[in-house]
């Protein structure tokens, strides 16, 4: 099929085929959190209601979770509103709303603030670059798609920046091909959002299996059960409004939202799917399980006693002989009755 030269295929077969894949695929992700909510959501008196504010929390991610790292969460909370307000009331891209055959027309922002929110992107990604690039904790947890995903962010500001402003003479073919670089890039992060999911990680190395995060987690979306020796974590992407709880709730720190991009997990519905999964203790005397073991572990640095490696019924059996042991004759006397 010939579509003539690459902008006018950009510009034109192109650009539609994103716009219906963003709008569908938002379409679609609305529909599986609401059917998500309904279905797992337990003694709730009006799910209407419930339903509500659970999208309305979800307009607003991370709220819960500003008090452990209040200076990056504002940051990000400026970053996404700017990745919202920019695209939509630029006065170029209302212009061109004007121009289609929708004639959509809104207020634009004034071009000074254009300028400064664009900027104020563009700094803020590469704060963020950065922070994982020094932070060695940080770095560490980080993935490839994490740089990724901040650089196609940034990418659509910076042309449309040097558009409006910059020369490209030293990079001809930069220069000469800047406009579709720039519809290009805009396209890819309409269909990265399509694909974009916030979702809950535990982290491995500190997650204790407490449970916190499960107890605290306001749609359920969190789960653990215990089977065997096993506690599971289990986890709905679609259910998780993002905000921020488990964050907030986890005494380890293990709990965090990412980003990532992932067709994949667009279609995977249903079941819940496995996140994390910790080993649990034996009672050394009735071998009953008990504990985490990783919660156990922790413990065990503050405290010696070997009690510690006891389930509470043997532990409490233990202390009775104890007590026993060592005033035998008052207990007989008074009739304590401790057996």
């Amino acid at each position: 099929m010939h579509f003539g030269t690459l902008r006018d295929f950009v510009e034109g077969p192109l650009l539609w085929m994103v716009f219906i894949i963003f709008f569908s695929g938002i379409a679609a992700r609305l529909g599986l959190f609401i059917s998500a909510i309904i279905k797992n959501t337990k003694n709730t008196d009006s799910k209407c209601r419930y339903i509500l504010i659970s999208f309305g929390r979800s307009l607003l991610p991370f709220h819960n979770a500003v008090r452990k790292n209040p200076i990056h969460s504002i940051l990000k909370y400026i970053f996404h509103l700017c990745l919202f307000i920019v695209p939509i009331c630029l006065i170029g891209h209302v212009a061109l709303w004007e121009e289609s055959r929708f004639g959509w027309s809104w207020a634009s922002l004034p071009d000074a603030w254009a300028d400064l929110l664009t900027l104020l992107v563009l700094v803020l990604a590469v704060i963020f670059i950065l922070r994982r690039i020094i932070l060695a904790e940080v770095r560490r947890a980080s993935s490839t798609q994490d740089y990724l995903l901040i650089t196609i962010t940034a990418l659509p500001f910076l042309t449309g920046y040097f558009l409006a402003h910059g020369s490209l003479e030293f990079a001809p073919f930069l220069e000469n091909n800047l406009w579709t670089i720039h519809v290009l890039s805009g396209e890819v992060i309409l269909l990265a959002a399509a694909f974009l999911f916030c979702r809950t990680r535990l982290a491995p190395a500190k997650c204790t299996g407490c449970t916190a995060c499960v107890l605290s987690c306001p749609t359920g979306t969190l789960e653990f059960n215990d089977k065997g020796n096993l506690r599971t974590f289990s986890y709905s992407h679609y259910q998780c409004i993002c905000c921020g709880t488990c964050v907030k709730s986890c005494p380890e720190d293990a709990a965090e939202l990412r980003h990532e991009i992932s067709p994949v997990m667009f279609f995977q519905i249903s079941p819940k799917k496995e996140i994390q999964s910790v080993e649990l203790e034996t009672c050394q005397r009735c071998n009953a399980v008990f504990a985490p073991k990783p919660q156990l572990e922790k413990i065990i640095q503050t405290v010696t006693d070997d009690y510690v490696h006891f389930c509470p019924r043997c532990r409490a059996a233990n202390l009775l002989n104890v007590v026993h042991g060592l005033a035998p004759t008052f207990l007989q006397g008074s009739g304590a009755g401790l057996h």
